[in-house]
Order: C-alpha cells, then sequence, then structure tokens
C-alpha cells in the first residue's frame, strides 16, 4: 500500500510537534496570492497557536484592511490548510523595533 508523500509528512510533523509550524508556513506560502502584492508586503502571518493566525501589519491601514478581509482569508486558508483548524485571525501592528507581538 501506498502512503502519500503528504501524508506521511503531516504525521511526522505532528509526532515531532511541529505541525503548527508547518501550517504557518503553508499560511505564509499563500499570503501574497490571497491579499495581492501590496497588501502581502504590508502583513505578514508571523504565528499559528491554538487555530489563531497572528498577522503583523506595518502600519494602521494594512491591519485595517487584513481586518476588513478576515472571513475571506480564514475560508480561503481553511480551504487550503484543513488539517490547520484555523478559527480566527488576529491583526497587530508591528512597531519599529519591536516585534508586534
Amino acid at each position: 500500500m501506498l502512503t502519500a508523500f503528504r501524508d506521511i509528512l503531516q504525521k511526522t510533523a505532528r509526532s515531532l510537534g511541529i505541525e503548527p509550524a508547518m501550517h504557518l508556513v503553508q499560511a505564509r506560502g499563500a499570503w501574497s496570492e490571497l491579499l495581492g502584492p501590496a497588501l502581502a508586503g504590508a502583513s505578514e502571518p508571523r504565528a499559528l497557536r491554538g487555530g489563531v493566525l497572528m498577522v503583523t501589519a506595518t502600519h494602521a491601514l494594512a491591519a485595517q484592511e487584513v481586518n476588513l478581509r478576515k472571513e475571506e482569508i480564514l475560508r480561503e486558508l481553511r480551504r487550503r490548510i484543513p488539517q490547520a483548524d484555523l478559527r480566527q485571525v488576529r491583526v497587530v501592528i508591528r512597531t519599529p523595533g519591536g516585534g508586534g507581538e
């Protein structure tokens, strides 16, 4: 019986406790396509904990735009990464010299 490589990676990531990090990488990979280059350049998925995707924005306007598109973003990321169990997107503004988290 053949097992899909994707399934092997998922099982391994789960057993190593790095599955959320793998899902974060997948969300980052889709970010520019989902939001377009301008908004993706001003925002970034930074963490994924307990189904909450933490996003930093470089300024208030970018944060507001991501907030306005939360449901659309969640819907598309859930479609692309169903095993991530995404429930919420939270946006914070990154302050100069700070991590924004």
